[in-house]
């Protein structure tokens, strides 16, 4: 992967322009059946993770994502729907690649949507990646947000067989290999922590206005890829997502600063340095079900964690590919949590 250690200082704009973006979104979404607790999660999420990868426009199973090898690292454990397309009059859906990990409950879909109807005119709108960061060699170039503000205008959603949100996440428009006729998406998602492995999933593209699938794709199921645990059960890491549980009043995205993976040699792999500007995830989500304390306000997923007691935690989809046979422990913050 390329180092991340890019970006730069952040500026008052910048921070303008953020929350501009964040206080544009939309607040009339798709009438389905999600929690408020879900929707607060959602927030967390876009308001702590600024996450990305490199930019580069490769071959392999999630060429944006991972323009290293294109994600032929976890390439075992990647899956197609066994219909992988869907198309009506206008569109084709197309779902590429597919990879869930059902112990990080973290993941990864590639897909492409083909203009049938020859209008050539784009089905959303996107978030574009502000100038500072339009730099050669610079992370986020190529990685252009899918967004939907007005009805009408398309969005994605993977949901479980009860119409609710199963996994949320930015799906990204690939600007440099897409065309007026072929868009190629990939999505970086994690898991609401009260999603139950075994239900069936569906990829759908959605109206916004509209509670009906325009075109949708079940998924495969999620399936466990290797990983490691701390004795305490804080830490759980996989091949593509790092979770992190802490017993603190302030949400766990919020103060994680530092997170290096440690080696038997003593070396480290830098995941978060927040000091130095360093950002090796994609993207990020926070969920608590006790009040938290978020930039001087109280939030609340009100998300049921995967074990019995309350539960703060972080939950990272990473842009790296860890060898975890080489992996001892997890640094974070000041912490280390020995891994087996």
């Amino acid at each position: 992967m390329m180092n991340r250690n890019f970006f730069p200082d952040m500026t008052e704009q910048f921070d303008a322009s953020v929350r501009q973006t964040l206080a544009a979104l939309p607040e009339k979404r798709r009438a389905r059946r999600m929690t408020a607790g879900k929707i607060t999660a959602i927030a967390l999420a876009a308001a702590l993770c600024l996450g990305g990868t490199a930019l580069a426009a490769s071959g392999g199973l999630f060429p944006l994502l991972f323009p290293g090898d294109g994600g032929e690292a976890v390439s075992g454990y990647v899956r197609q729907p066994e219909e992988p397309a869907a198309e009506n009059d206008d569109w084709r859906l197309t779902v590429d690649s597919v990879l869930f990990d059902e112990s990080s409950l973290t993941g990864l879909v590639s897909l492409r949507l083909e203009d049938l109807n020859g209008e050539g005119k784009m089905p959303f709108k996107t978030i574009g990646v502000l100038p500072e960061y339009r730099k050669p060699g610079m992370s986020w170039a190529a990685l252009d947000e899918i967004n939907a503000t007005e009805d009408g205008e398309c969005h994605f959603e993977v949901l479980d067989a009860a119409g609710e949100g199963a996994f949320t996440g930015p799906f990204y428009l690939d600007t440099e290999r897409s065309t007026d006729k072929t868009y190629y998406i990939e999505a970086a998602l994690i898991a609401f922590p009260d999603y139950v492995p075994g239900e069936a999933l569906t990829l759908g593209m959605y109206q916004l206005g509209e509670d009906e699938a325009v075109l949708s794709v079940t998924l495969p199921e999620p399936q466990a890829m290797p990983g490691l645990k701390s004795a305490d059960g804080a830490v759980t890491l996989s091949q593509i997502g790092l979770r992190i549980e802490l017993d603190a009043d302030e949400a766990a995205v919020d103060i994680v600063d530092y997170v290096a993976l440690r080696t038997a040699d003593g070396s480290e792999t830098v995941i978060i340095d927040k000091a130095k500007g360093i950002d090796r995830t994609l993207y990020a989500l926070g969920t608590a079900t006790d009040p938290v304390s978020l930039n001087d306000s109280t939030y609340t997923t009100g998300i049921p964690g995967p074990a019995e007691g309350s539960c703060n935690a972080a939950t990272y989809l990473l842009a790296v590919t860890p060898e975890l046979e080489n992996v001892r422990s997890v640094v974070v913050n000041d912490m280390e949590y020995a891994l087996a």
